[in-house]
């Protein structure tokens, strides 16, 4: 298991370190530095030919790369010093590095107005690199740190689109310290402008606004420079079961939230241990409520991946017109189908009592007999439900049925069903959906608290968040090829199967979207990113498990 921290989290951490503790800012200061230099000399094919480019703020984030620049000049490697100088008020760990890279004789120019301009002033750049961008091979961003809240301005927005434009014109790689400048280290959202990196290297730990600024960020590196941690902070602790208590949630955060995610690592530990005396009914029954008329394919991925994912039995209900397709493609599945005249949901009810873990939603539609079969499983089950798709439509426009009941919930909405969900209470004023992505983590939350529910956000980073619990669960596997129709309803008899098989409501949300996840980069790396199908990740999953 992995801690994110948010920019203010990273802020006590680093004061608590250097006043409390004792540690000189600039130790910490060279720790930082001497990581981003090892990860610029990885880039650069020829020190004494290829040229190095800090653009440094007078923040002590300009001082992490003044320091760098400093480390990689001593090492004999070409890199030169751009200083904006667009705030009025230099620190001190910052003046102390600039004299430091002074006296180690670091090419240094003050940027006054704009970096075209000051990149024709004699800064001992040939005429043949100024005709070919600035001839540099690497530019690394110091600008702005992860204390940023505001929008990026004058010579700092200038200096940002100018290292965007070498990135995308002329190839330059860009490596940026501790997050790329004008990216909110809380949410993701571009403040502005904001760099576009290659290389992120940040120090301690990852922040959570880069799980949300993937395209932004690049390759992410996180550094340990030796950060102390206040007393009830959270640790970078490995193999833990499931999260942490709600009791322990209190006692590590201080009453502060706890942001974490996975790592392969913690698979081993976490997944349900199965049994060698054990038989189908040992390892749950999952209910699949499923498909329509029209629908046949969202009723199969959920079932198959259930099945995949090590449930014992898997029973689908959904319309008459799917009974051919799914006695062809799942054979292994217990069917029951329903017509146009049952508008009730009258065959339900054993179902129900017999399963482990339900799953209703994808693919019914939005009509009546959806309606009542919905109201039904969740007036009436005693196991857990798992609410997606067309069901979580349906709670939007029925809010009433989310009553808290006997059994425990399971929300899982991507970005639109969570605004249609939420957008009467959260946020009835227009723009709904880019107010989801500025507060997703707040409405998250919120929403798993009014509704007593787990939380299933999917997105890029999809979010988990349960009912009661201090800590929120932020994805890290998954990429791009998974963006496809089907992928969501994989993801749900994932979930589901783990719950059949014993494990926490939450914690089986939690793995379930993580090795959803690695499923997808598997396919990826068979398939490419074009051509995965949701199909692909339940055939990933037994490659996912070895």
């Amino acid at each position: 298991m992995r801690y994110l921290m948010t920019g203010k989290q990273a802020a006590e951490i680093d004061r608590f370190t250097i006043e409390e503790i004792g540690v000189p800012q600039l130790v910490l200061m060279e720790r930082a530095s001497l990581a981003v230099a090892e990860e610029v000399t990885a880039l650069v094919d020829d020190r004494k030919k290829d040229r190095i480019l800090v653009v440094a703020e007078s923040g002590n984030n300009g001082g992490d790369g003044v320091a760098a620049a400093r480390i990689l000049h001593q090492r004999g490697y070409r890199v030169e010093i751009w200083a904006l100088n667009g705030i009025n008020r230099r620190s001190e760990a910052y003046e102390k590095q600039v004299d430091l890279a002074g006296k180690a004789g670091v090419p240094f120019v003050t940027i006054g107005s704009s970096p075209e301009q000051t990149a024709e002033k004699d800064t001992g750049i040939s005429p043949e690199d100024q005709q070919n961008n600035s001839g540099y091979r690497v530019i690394m961003d110091a600008i702005f740190g992860v204390g940023l809240t505001r929008e990026v301005k004058g010579v700092q927005r200038d200096a940002v689109e100018w290292i965007n434009r070498q990135r995308e014109e002329y190839g330059a790689e860009v490596l940026a310290v501790d997050i790329p400048t004008g990216i909110s280290s809380d949410n993701g959202d571009v403040l502005g402008t904001a760099v576009h990196a290659d290389r992120t290297v940040t120090f301690g730990f990852e922040k959570v606004g880069m799980r949300f600024a993937k395209e932004s960020c690049g390759k992410v590196s996180v550094k340990e420079i030796g950060f102390f941690l206040p007393a009830g902070s959270a640790g970078n602790g490995r193999g833990m079961e499931e999260a942490p208590s709600k009791k322990e949630d209190s006692e590590r955060a201080g009453g502060r939230e706890l942001y974490y995610t996975y790592e392969k690592e913690d698979i081993r530990t976490l997944l349900p241990v199965r049994s060698m005396d054990g038989n189908k009914g040992s390892f749950g029954r999952v209910l699949v409520i499923a498909g329509s008329k029209d629908i046949s394919g969202a009723a199969y991925l959920v079932a198959e991946a259930a099945y995949r994912m090590g449930c014992g039995l898997v029973k689908v209900v959904t319309h008459e017109s799917n009974r051919t397709a799914l006695q062809k493609l799942l054979p292994e599945a217990l069917l029951q189908c329903y017509d146009d005249t049952e508008k009730n949901a009258e065959g339900l009810g054993e179902a129900i009592l017999w399963a482990s873990a339900i799953i209703i939603g994808p693919g019914i539609g939005r009509t009546e007999t959806a309606r009542n079969m919905l109201e039904k499983v969740l007036r009436e089950a005693v196991c857990p439900v798992v609410a997606d798709a067309d069901a979580v439509n349906l709670l939007a426009e029925h809010t009433e049925l989310l009553t808290p009941g006997k059994r425990q919930l399971i929300l899982t909405p991507h970005m639109l069903e969570m605004t249609r969900l939420t957008e009467k209470t959260f946020h009835p004023e227009r723009n709904a959906l880019e107010r989801l992505r500025k507060e997703r983590i707040r409405i998250v939350r919120e929403t798993a608290e009014r509704y007593q529910a787990t939380v299933v956000l999917k997105d890029a980073c999809t979010v988990v968040a349960d009912a009661g619990a201090s800590g929120i669960y932020f994805n890290s596997s998954g990429c791009d090829a998974m963006a496809k129709g089907g992928s969501g309803d994989v993801l749900t008899g994932v979930i589901a199967a783990l719950i059949a098989q014993g494990m926490t409501v939450a914690g089986a949300a939690r793995l379930g979207v993580y090795l959803h996840g690695l499923a997808g980069e598997k396919a990826a790396e068979l398939l490419g990113s074009y051509s995965v199908l949701a199909g692909d990740l339940i055939r990933m999953l037994p490659e996912t498990f070895r």
